[in-house]
């Protein structure tokens, strides 16, 4: 077995990409086909069903490495046939899948072998992790077939990490059964998470079991929180020595991880000499501090890098780094590595800074109860400027100063020191750390039609999500998601052509795209007046909210700010006849405006939506819903243009 150490890294990767919570599996050999089973049309428990899961297994064996998968499905309508496609998700690199076997069981009960051959994948790129799928497709899938699938997932023996068992899945599954055999050189621990009853596995034979009947599906919304949050689960975790009090174990846990980090960062003298050059002795606080983070962004991020070949690697001959000096001296580090010298620097330079070790949101969120330290999987830094804590992002490539990615905010972590540091949270994300802004100058003809060209802005968040997604994209990749973006915010026979794009490597200024479109056809024309739609960019946009009733809570990634000004040309001979009333509507959870004004000969529309929350429990969703109601109808709103002059617009 490798070391404690060793295990935590991969658990954070498993964490970043979920793998814990992939489906499970069963036996070599199939399991009967019953009559019952043939002869089912519908899903009693949930009429109106496209499918369901007759059966699942999931078989892990931590002391052999490897997991045993089993899903026997029922297709009930022509939407459930998609079910036939499958996807088996798993980390390519320390995990592989292999013993696939799949079969389509017809409504007559005649059986047709799945006899191609699987292809490989990228379902997820997370940075330098790839995250793939195994994928087949079975054959003769019709309403009434069941199709049936089992596969193995394995790992590297020397590696153990925490089997999640996750119960729910999108369709309803009528019975399931887990069971784990537990490597027995550690102690195995586990909580329960929103489980009726709070069922619990139960020993059995060297084995921990349970078995679930009509488990309901996760329903799907759009902004809910991650799918791994919210369904009913049992996380296991091993521990070194007998379950302690949580507060006693993420104090135990802080320690260790300050004496790891104290010994990279040190109290170097190449570092205090390396300060002096950065900074100036009349510069101010903030100044220095932005100085210092210029620099270390500077720094080549190897955890944004493509994954290497050994021979690529051999070739580079990049050598590992003991301290942040290393990390100045040879110019490349991890984000890890990198956030460890900014902070290094920043002490250097007079600052009270610490690394602080925090949970992520993007896949689950931290419980404090579940004694795991991979839940802790990325680091931030913190320092004191002034009378505050502000908190720094210097590890995540792009990312701007006084900026977190956005998983990184709003979360808990350890800010560490020798007593094992103290839970914070890290800075909450506002709207102002997100913004969009659209400038268009665009001119309508007699037919409807708009041409012109189009300025954007993306500042922030979404500047830096976007340089992420396009690291390693060429021109004409990076070109191609842009414009495929763009696109979207139109009609379908809108032509698009993107003229420049600026800023993928920057990280302070925005990302700029300009682009000309040509939208025929988007006034409508009746007799002698046009109606034209006030909102240029969201005439394909679908109302989020507009479900009388909520499941989950709703969850956007972060603040934002989108910022719409749009002047357009009027045809020869047309004057605004009417414009809609100027909408204005503040609440405490965003702001909507949007107002027309006639501009001789042209109309000017300006547009603020402002989004400040994140995460709204179910409790808001009327208020959320309401709020966006107000939005669709604004952006429905309709100018009236006529031929001839008018008394002016009313």
């Amino acid at each position: 077995m490798r070391s404690l150490s060793c295990l935590r890294l991969l658990a954070v990767c498993l964490l970043l990409v979920g793998i814990a919570g992939l489906p499970a599996a069963g036996k070599d050999d199939w399991l009967p086909i019953t009559p019952e089973e043939l002869a089912l049309k519908d899903n009693p428990a949930r009429p109106g069903s496209a499918a369901m899961i007759l059966y699942r297994e999931m078989f892990t064996d931590d002391l052999n490495a490897y997991e045993k998968n089993y899903y026997r499905i029922k297709v009930f309508t022509e939407e459930g046939k998609q079910q036939a496609d499958v996807e088996i998700p798993y980390f390519k690199g320390p995990f592989w899948v292999d013993d696939i076997k799949a079969r389509t069981i017809r409504p007559d009960g005649s059986i047709v072998e799945f006899t191609g051959k699987p292809f490989d994948k990228m379902i997820v790129k997370y940075r330098w992790l790839k995250y793939n799928a195994r994928v087949f497709t079975l054959p003769q899938v019709e309403v009434g077939s069941i199709i049936e699938y089992q596969y193995k997932l394995r790992w590297n023996s020397m590696w153990l990490y925490g089997t999640r068992w996750s119960f729910n899945r999108t369709l309803f599954t009528r019975r399931a059964r887990f069971s784990l055999r537990p490597n027995g050189a550690m102690n195995l621990n586990w909580i329960s998470i929103r489980v009726p009853g709070n069922k619990a596995p139960q020993g059995n034979d060297g084995l921990l079991e349970m078995e679930l009947e009509n488990i309901p599906g996760l329903p799907q919304e759009e902004y809910m929180p991650p799918e791994e949050e919210l369904t009913m689960r049992v996380s296991f975790f091993y521990t070194r020595e007998s379950l302690v009090p949580p507060d006693q174990f993420w104090k135990r846990e802080g320690k260790q991880w300050f004496a790891i980090v104290d010994d990279f960062i040190g109290d170097r003298k190449g570092i205090r000499e390396a300060v002096g050059g950065m900074v100036g002795p009349n510069d101010s606080p903030e100044e220095k501090l932005r100085k210092i983070y210029a620099r270390v962004q500077q720094i080549r991020n190897l955890s944004y890098e493509r994954t290497k070949s050994e021979k690529e690697e051999k070739r580079e001959k990049l050598k590992d780094n003991n301290n942040v000096e290393d990390v100045l001296k040879r110019g490349y580090g991890s984000r890890w590595e990198i956030n460890r010298l900014f902070v290094a620097l920043a002490r250097a330079a007079g600052f009270q800074a610490d690394v602080v070790r925090v949970a992520r949101r993007d896949n689950v969120f931290f419980n404090f109860t579940l004694l795991d330290d991979a839940q802790l999987n990325s680091e931030v830094a913190v320092v004191r400027l002034g009378n505050e804590d502000r908190y720094f992002d210097p590890g995540t490539r792009f990312c701007p100063f006084g900026l977190l990615a956005w998983e990184r905010t709003g979360v808990k972590g350890i800010r560490l020191d020798k007593e094992g540091g103290v839970f914070v949270t890290t800075s909450q994300p506002v709207s102002a750390g997100a913004v969009e802004e659209r400038t268009a100058a665009v001119r309508l003809d007699e037919e409807g039609s708009l041409q012109g060209t189009v300025q954007v802005l993306y500042r922030g968040q979404p500047a830096l999500r976007r340089r992420l997604d396009a690291l390693e994209e060429d021109d004409a990749g990076r070109k191609k998601m842009i414009e495929d973006e763009v696109k979207g915010w139109f009609p379908s026979g809108a032509e698009i052509e993107i003229t420049s794009i600026a800023g993928w490597e920057e990280s302070e200024e925005p990302l700029a795209v300009e682009f000309s479109v040509n939208l025929p056809g988007f006034a409508i024309p009746t007799g002698r007046r046009l109606l034209l739609p006030l909102g240029v960019f969201q005439s394909q946009e679908q109302h989020p909210f507009r479900h009388a009733q909520r499941v989950h809570p709703v969850y956007f990634r972060y603040p934002f700010q989108n910022v719409d000004r749009v002047t357009i040309e009027l045809p020869e001979g047309y004057r605004i006849e009417s414009l809609p009333a100027p909408r204005d509507k503040p609440a405490d959870l965003g702001r909507y405006r949007l107002a027309g004004q006639n501009q001789s000969g042209r109309l000017q529309v300006e547009r603020l939506l402002v989004v400040n929350g994140f995460y709204f429990d179910r409790a808001y969703y009327s208020l959320l819903r309401s709020f966006y109601d107000e939005v669709k109808k604004g952006d429905e709103g309709q100018a009236v243009l006529t031929v001839g002059e008018t008394e002016g617009a009313k």
